[in-house]
C-alpha cells in the first residue's frame, strides 16, 4: 500500500511576534525556552506545530481564545508569515512560493473559514461553502455541486 502524500504539510512552525526577532534566532540554536522568550520580549503565538492535512479533509483548530488558532491558520496561507519552519502544499513549497502563485493558489486551491467572522449569517452552509466560487464568476450549478462534494467529502 502506497503512502498519500498529504495536502498541507506543516512542519515545526513558528510565529514569533516581537521586536528584532531575526535578531533572536540568530542567537539561539535550539528551541527556546518560554523564559528566552519572555527575557527577549518575544511572544510565540505559534510553538513548533506539525501537522499533516489530506485531501478532501474537513479539520477543526480549537483552543482558548488568545491561544494562537487564528494566526496558525493564517500561517497555513502565509497571510501571516511563519517565523520558521516547512510549509508544503500539494507538493509545492509555500515559503518559497511568490505572491502572485499564493494569490492564485489562494483563489483556486486553498480555502478557510473564520469562525463568525468569515460565514454570512444569511446564507446556507451550502451558499458560504460555494461562495468564494461565486466571487470567481462560476456558475451556480458548477459551484453548489463543487460545495456539495466538499460538505459530504467521503472519508479516507
Amino acid at each position: 500500500m502506497s503512502k498519500v502524500t498529504p495536502a498541507l504539510q506543516l512542519r515545526n512552525i513558528w510565529k514569533i511576534f516581537g521586536d528584532d526577532v531575526s535578531a533572536f534566532r540568530k542567537q539561539i540554536s535550539k528551541t527556546p525556552s518560554l523564559a528566552e522568550l519572555d527575557d527577549a520580549g518575544l511572544i510565540a503565538a505559534v510553538r513548533d506545530v506539525t501537522l499533516d492535512i489530506s485531501h478532501g479533509e474537513i479539520f477543526v483548530i480549537m483552543g482558548l481564545s488568545g491561544s494562537g488558532k487564528s494566526t496558525l491558520v493564517r500561517c497555513m496561507s502565509r497571510l501571516v508569515e511563519p517565523t520558521a519552519g516547512e510549509l508544503m502544499f500539494a507538493g509545492q513549497d509555500l515559503l518559497a512560493a511568490s505572491e502572485d502563485e499564493l494569490i492564485q493558489i489562494r483563489r483556486h486551491k486553498m480555502g478557510m473559514v473564520f469562525q463568525h467572522f468569515a460565514l454570512l449569517p444569511h446564507m446556507s452552509v451550502l451558499d458560504n461553502v460555494a461562495f468564494p466560487l461565486e466571487i470567481q464568476g462560476i456558475d451556480k450549478q458548477t459551484r453548489e455541486q463543487r460545495a456539495s462534494e466538499m460538505i459530504i467529502a467521503p472519508r479516507i
